[in-house]
């Protein structure tokens, strides 16, 4: 406290020295200018100016804000956001400076004229944001910002992430590679964001996932470039890749014109009201400004991406055993087929039928928490193959905080409450078998429902993974005291 009154005191004895030079300098301007003292006046000049400097620097003190006076503290200008906001909030975020600040050069900032996100400084400056500030865009053709951001963004976060010098040990490491080809090879793009042949004029990926997309258009062309950039991200995001990520970034431009949106998992766009004008210095620093925020959030973003090996190439055949395999298709869905189907449950799961994963599915659909079929089993074929269409999820829970245990166990006992209301038991609770649920943080869904069988049926063949001495009854059957046993047993590893 007597820290601040100090620094208020000094302040107001700053302010009124400054207001009485000014006054003596207006005096001195009214004199003739025969008996001028110019060597006085520049000596009252310089007096003005370190008054200035110090009334700045003490109010900069006083705010919280300090200048970025060393290449080590770019990384406190990059420290990774901690919270996923709000997408209109994060959208405001992105062009408000918060007290953190870009170091460029002097030239730059004369030519910007933006002394809210820029720090002037002569030895300390990244090449690239001076470079994009510096440059008019009219270079380039009718669209004019496909040049500028190939340029501006990936090279400004690749500039940015070597000043950070992350090893690639950090859980804030970064893999960012970008293109701007118009055409698409389906093989390169895992990550299922895009739902069309063509892509959009700018992709990034960070970490081998789909991160950013932009679409470029001629000068007033702004709606055809919003409506071709929503078509490109309607699919939103599936939780297979994306796990619990809320939004992607994008951008839409015309000519010179750039407005920045987030899109969710379910493709909705949310466009920021703020548009860019390139063509202006200063809105281009305002602009890296934004990216580099984009930065930090992308940091965020990539711990909270699935493993690689979760994250299965869309139209690959993925085999789980010799009977069955998985497909993952555009648009959130999975296909799983079983071939010769009756000896696979035989074999596999006693008391299971056609008929009978018909109705399971049924019941499935009154619970969030189980897997929801797209299509009705079916035997499809001369081999009468079983096929089945589902919502595609996330990666396997793996809960570690108490929280997440709580929410596992509870949407678990939720699952197999449905089931049980038609004597229906699971019989697979495992980790595996229970993975996180599409756009939803902490909540699960339950998978494998062909594992499935009647209420007490006996149990004669070997034992599934996971099942122990107390899993069946003293009958050895397999009964709804079995499924919250075995619910159990991951809980209790996890807690």
């Amino acid at each position: 406290m007597a820290s601040n009154s100090a620094s208020g005191s000094k302040l107001a004895e700053l302010e009124q020295e400054l207001k009485g030079l000014k006054a003596q300098k207006a005096a001195e301007l009214k004199k003739e200018k025969g008996t001028r003292d110019l060597e006085l006046l520049v000596e009252l000049n310089k007096d003005l100016d370190r008054t200035q400097a110090a009334i700045t620097a003490l109010s900069s003190e006083a705010a919280g804000s300090a200048l970025v006076d060393a290449r080590g503290s770019i990384q406190n200008l990059l420290k990774p956001l901690d919270s996923w906001p709000s997408p209109e909030d994060f959208l405001q975020y992105l062009v408000r400076p918060d007290g953190r600040k870009i170091p460029v050069s002097q030239r730059a900032f004369a030519k910007a004229q933006y002394s809210e996100i820029l720090v002037v400084d002569n030895t300390v400056c990244l090449a690239e944001p001076n470079a994009f500030i510096k440059v008019d865009p009219d270079v380039g053709g009718e669209e004019k910002t496909t040049t500028m951001m190939a340029r501006c963004i990936p090279m400004v976060m690749q500039e940015m992430i070597q000043e950070l010098a992350v090893p690639p040990t950090s859980e804030y490491h970064l893999d960012l590679s970008h293109s701007g080809s118009k055409t698409e090879d389906r093989s390169q793009n895992p990550s299922g964001v895009l739902q069309k042949l063509d892509r959009p004029d700018m992709l990034i990926m960070v970490n081998g996932a789909t991160s950013f997309v932009g679409e470029d258009k001629g000068q007033g062309n702004d709606r055809q470039a919003v409506t071709e950039l929503e078509g490109y991200v309607k699919g939103g995001l599936d939780s297979l890749h994306y796990a619990s990520i809320k939004y992607l970034p994008c951008y839409a431009a015309a000519g010179s014109r750039v407005t920045l949106g987030l899109f969710n998992n379910i493709g909705k766009v949310t466009w920021m009201q703020h548009t860019f004008d390139m063509s202006r210095a200063a809105h281009r620093a305002l602009f890296v400004f934004a990216v580099v925020n984009l930065l930090r959030w992308f940091m965020l973003m990539a711990k909270g991406l699935p493993e690689m090996r979760f994250r299965i190439q869309l139209l690959e055949t993925w085999r789980r055993s010799s009977h069955v395999t998985i497909t993952f298709q555009p648009g959130g869905r999975v296909r799983k087929q079983i071939r010769q189907f009756e000896i696979w449950a035989q074999e596999h799961s006693p008391g299971s039928s056609l008929d009978f994963l018909q109705k399971v599915y049924q019941v499935a659909q009154s619970s969030q928490c189980l897997a929801h079929a797209l299509e009705a089993p079916a035997c499809v074929g001369r081999a009468q193959q079983y096929q089945v269409t589902l919502e595609a999820y996330g990666p396997p829970g793996n809960p570690m905080t108490m929280q997440e245990v709580q929410g596992y166990c509870q949407d678990c006992c939720s699952g197999a409450e449905a089931l049980h209301a038609a004597s229906v038991v699971m019989r697979d609770f495992r980790s595996p078998n229970v993975l996180t649920r599409n756009g939803a943080e902490g909540k699960y869904v339950i998978i494998d429902l062909e594992f499935a069988g009647p209420n007490k049926h006996p149990w004669t063949l070997d034992w599934l993974q996971g099942w122990d001495d107390h899993t069946l009854n003293h009958e050895g059957q397999y009964d709804t005291f079995s499924d919250m046993y075995q619910i159990g047993i991951p809980c209790d590893e996890s807690s």
